[in-house]
């Protein structure tokens, strides 16, 4: 668990909490979003408390990581809405990250690209974490 005032909000979605730097990076990230689509990126989910991790588990089954283990719960992950189903790395918004997203420090896991043994989630994005 990290202390809330430990973790900054997103100012484009005040409700997503990361650490500082990561929300820092996001929002450069998002402006560059905004100026080509003329929208917000869209979070689901960032910091997740390990009460919601194990309830995710609990829910998702193996589509949640191990409560304890998700960079969600170090503030340093967030997923999108909009960016493709599961396995679907085809999708505009996921191509658009894939080409900008590493230029402000957020990349998609290798482990999650299809052939990485993870799931292939296009929504799930990390920062500074290679």
């Amino acid at each position: 668990m990290i202390p809330s005032e430990a973790l900054c909000p997103v100012p484009f979605d005040p409700s997503a909490r990361l650490q500082c730097d990561a929300a820092s990076a996001l929002t450069l990230l998002n402006d560059a979003h905004r100026a080509e689509f003329g929208r917000d990126l869209d979070i689901v989910s960032a910091y997740r408390p390990l009460d919601v991790q194990v309830s995710l588990r609990a829910s998702k089954g193996w589509l949640a990581a191990v409560p304890g283990t998700s960079n969600h719960g170090w503030g340093l992950a967030v997923d999108f809405g909009g960016i493709g189903r599961l396995g679907q790395f085809d999708h505009p918004g996921y191509r658009w990250l894939q080409e900008h997203a590493e230029a402000f420090g957020w990349h998609h896991p290798r482990v999650m690209e299809p052939g990485g043994g993870g799931p292939q989630e296009p929504w799930h994005w990390e920062f500074g974490t290679a």
